[in-house]
């Protein structure tokens, strides 16, 4: 019988990302200290580097207005446009046309004016966004999307409630929102992914539920583990590390303490599973159970539909209809084939399986 499940700790790279281009972790931190190295004067300026090198994998498309709004001005090393035609150095995004999978593409390129190569390399991509190379292999032997990490220590930077409403007026929170961006942008807005395709699939179906088989597919695509490993990190850096100092560490050396360990210590990592848990509010483990997970269970029920409701209004083109899908969504419609709770209750089997291995 197919039962679903949520991977978090993989030995293989998500699909489409070919093994032959897969980079270490320490290759990609050594391209991630290029990157730190271009903003002369401002490498130990943790608060700031963090949003330039989020802003090399994760910019525009919804991050300036909605999920890191207060970032919006910082500047990004490269020219950043929405298209729609694939190319070699293009980050595919989900996008949907009368509600079938018709994606749109990010694409990144130097400059004219990039302080170090001039005009030379204006029109190409940099090597550090070409071939998914932000999914490493960790020297654990797992993977993990390190632009995930990135991205959720940003928000952890200028957090924020995302909403629907004007900006300065979600204080509010009138209609669907969702309370913290670190939670959206992270582990929340990856299972939204997965929940906002089984709808699309079942309005493509002519309302007949994905089932099982394909909605695991939709989760390894959406939420595969290296994607949810990434965001696991994200809370842990965010809480452990000083992430806010102007004078600090760089962001590439805390990697390397979290990942490597420092000083003959062990690795911050190996104890990353207890740290998100406490970072996320699961309080009283008992070794099986936490004694609050019902009321957390209860709480992130509605802060992840509200997170569909966005993930299938803002990546739809039928606005007027979706607003009508996104009430009835709101108004908790549809609550068999979104499996939020089910969704919900897999992410936290798999935390506490973790959890339990960490501990032994």
């Amino acid at each position: 019988m197919c039962q679903l499940y949520q991977p978090v700790l993989v030995n293989e790279p998500e699909e489409g990302h070919d093994l032959k281009n897969v980079l270490t972790l320490r290759q990609f931190i050594d391209l991630l200290r290029e990157e730190e190295d271009y903003w002369e004067g401002e490498q130990n300026n943790t608060y700031l580097i963090i949003t330039r090198l989020r802003k090399i994998f994760y910019d525009k498309w919804g991050w300036d207005d909605h999920l890191i709004r207060k970032a919006a001005k910082i500047e990004n090393r490269y020219l950043v446009e929405i298209v729609e035609e694939p190319m070699p150095g293009r980050k595919k995004l989900r996008y949907y046309k009368n509600h079938a999978y018709t994606p749109k593409y990010r694409k990144i390129l130097y400059r004219n004016d990039d302080r170090v190569y001039g005009n030379t390399r204006a029109g190409q991509s940099p090597f550090i966004v070409i071939d998914d190379h932000q999914e490493v292999l960790l020297p654990s032997g797992h993977y993990c999307d390190i632009a995930h990490v990135l991205a959720g220590v940003d928000a952890f930077n200028y957090r924020d409630l995302v909403g629907l409403l004007p900006d300065g007026l979600n204080f509010l929170k009138l209609g669907p929102h969702v309370n913290f961006n670190g939670d959206i942008v992270t582990w929340l807005g990856d299972i939204a992914s997965s929940s906002g395709d089984f709808f699309l699939a079942y309005l493509r179906n002519k309302r007949k539920p994905a089932g099982c088989k394909q909605e695991q597919t939709y989760i390894n695509i959406d939420a595969p583990g290296s994607d949810m490993l990434g965001d696991i990190d994200s809370f842990v850096i965010a809480n452990f590390f000083d992430i806010r100092s102007e004078k600090g560490k760089r962001f590439t050396e805390i990697l390397e303490e979290y990942y490597l360990g420092k000083d003959n210590t062990p690795p911050i990592r190996n104890r990353r599973f207890e740290l998100f848990c406490k970072a996320v509010n699961l309080n009283g483990w008992n070794g099986t159970r936490f004694e609050n997970e019902d009321e957390w269970l209860k709480y992130y029920h509605k802060q992840l539909r509200d997170n569909i409701c966005f993930q299938i209004f803002s990546l739809t083109d039928e606005k007027l209809q979706n607003l009508w899908i996104l009430l009835q969504i709101w108004f908790n419609g549809y609550q068999d084939i979104l499996k939020i709770d089910e969704l919900l209750n897999i992410w936290l089997s798999a935390l506490k399986e973790e959890l339990k291995k960490e501990l032994q």
